[in-house]
């Protein structure tokens, strides 16, 4: 019988050993549906839109009130923004000195789900604006803090050899989520009418009953992880911890990489900056097609949800040529692209150009994130990556306004909202010219199945 017995037992190890590389993807296209129907197209439009402007006259109040919830919205996320680059940090040092990484990945998520939750207690009615400004902010903060964990389980889920294509298979079902999501909520709550659903609008419940829907949508793509999520050991297991500790610990972890890691701290610096312009591309999208180009509502919609597509099908491609030929080559490609379609767009004052360079620059959004992912767990020494993702994610908020601020001033200095692309494509431009002196080594190059680390060269 062991002819019988031992193949049966090596595929039951297989199946207990298998990374889980599925619930890894699946996380990414739940928890996108927050970024994209709460933070993007619908919740956040309801709260500093309706919820502002609700019980005013005339177009001017109204138009005040608007401006108003605009600035209480925003003025909350700086808030948020602030509070995420104190913790992220901090947690990620927590995460892997106490080998506390699930524990918070599951708190954290569960924290974002519950929050959302939260958000149909925001009524149409003025009072409520704080509220929902509070409240998307504060899941903004969970939210943020949750991804610093879930990236840091991809070098643990993955090889040098094939890491480049699972995280592109994971934005990839990040971006089609979105749509997926964001396509059942414009039919059930929105359109037609109050949507097939029949939610009332009274006191705005077709918009409020979204965030219920959300945080299960959520809820349901997480939990895998949030279940298999491999072990993670503790770097220093049974030491004392507490706050203080923690941020003398990263204040002598940031002199120490000086030293030791400075080819990190390099490229923490110069991914901020060109991830924040990336950042800015999606965020002034909408803003773009409305007032540079006359986009109404719907085709603002359909934009948005081609663009998804397609950054999408560019993050899945791009991941394939991350494994291939490296990080560093999809960071600069996609980079300088974006650039160059940018001027175009700049140049060629079109609606047709809008549409095909825009949609052309999103193929390219995709692949610079998922590389710029994927070169942080190669230039991360074994046990540091959750507490390197913490300050990836604090150096991106540190210069978080870099892109927005470079577009509002173009818009201001020329008093023409299409030249904004100007300074979004000025700040990708000294990312990129901040990344190309880094000598990454086999960091940057394609893995041949080691360990993937800097080289001295």
């Amino acid at each position: 019988m062991p002819s019988i017995s031992e193949p049966a037992a090596r595929t039951s190890a297989a199946r207990r050993t298998r990374p889980p590389i599925v619930p890894f993807a699946l996380w990414d296209g739940g928890m996108s549906a927050f970024s994209s129907v709460i933070l993007t197209f619908v919740f956040a439009a309801y709260v500093a839109s309706a919820v502002a402007s609700e019980g005013a006259v005339g177009d001017e109040a109204i138009k005040a009130a608007q401006d108003h919830g605009s600035r209480v919205l925003t003025t909350w996320q700086a808030i948020g923004a602030v509070a995420i680059a104190l913790l992220a940090p901090l947690l990620g040092n927590l995460a892997d000195r106490g080998g506390a990484r699930n524990a918070l990945l599951r708190i954290t998520t569960l924290a974002t789900v519950v929050t959302i939750a939260l958000m149909p207690l925001v009524a149409l009615d003025s009072d409520y604006l704080v509220l929902g400004a509070a409240l998307i902010a504060l899941a903004v903060v969970f939210s943020e803090l949750a991804g610093v964990f879930v990236n840091s389980v991809l070098p643990e889920i993955s090889t040098p050899a094939n890491r480049g294509r699972i995280s592109g298979t994971a934005w990839a079902v990040g971006y089609w989520g979105s749509i997926v999501c964001l396509a059942m909520v414009l039919v059930l709550f929105v359109m037609p009418g109050t949507g097939l659903l029949g939610i009332t609008a009274q006191s705005g419940w077709n918009f409020r009953a979204i965030p219920l829907f959300v945080a299960l949508w959520i809820l349901v793509g997480t939990l895998p992880l949030m279940l298999k999520a491999p072990k993670h050991a503790a770097t220093a297991p049974g030491e004392r911890w507490n706050p203080w500790q923690g941020y003398a610990h990263i204040v002598r972890r940031v002199i120490r990489a000086f030293r030791e890691e400075p080819l990190m701290l390099q490229y923490l610096v110069a991914s901020a900056i060109y991830r924040d312009g990336l950042g800015a591309v999606f965020s002034i999208a909408g803003v773009l097609a409305a007032n540079a180009y006359g986009f109404s509502t719907v085709q603002i919609i359909i934009f948005g949800i081609a663009a998804n597509l397609i950054a999408g099908v560019g993050v899945f491609l791009g991941g394939k040529v991350d494994d291939r030929f490296g990080p560093r080559l999809v960071i600069i490609i996609g980079c300088a692209g974006i650039i160059v379609l940018g001027l175009v767009v700049l140049l060629l004052a079109s609606a047709l150009v809008f549409w095909i360079a825009g949609l052309a620059i999103c193929l390219f959004v995709g692949p610079v994130q998922s590389a710029s992912r994927n070169l942080l767990t190669r230039l991360s020494q074994p046990g540091r990556e959750t507490e390197n993702f913490g300050l990836y994610a604090t150096t991106g908020r540190a210069l978080g306004f870099l892109g927005t601020a470079a577009f509002a001033a173009t818009v201001a200095i020329s008093g023409d909202t299409r030249t904004g692309i100007l300074g979004i494509v000025l700040v990708i431009a000294v990312g990129l010219i901040a990344f190309l002196p880094i000598r990454l080594g086999a960091a940057g190059r394609a893995s041949n199945g080691d360990a993937g680390r800097p080289s001295s060269s």
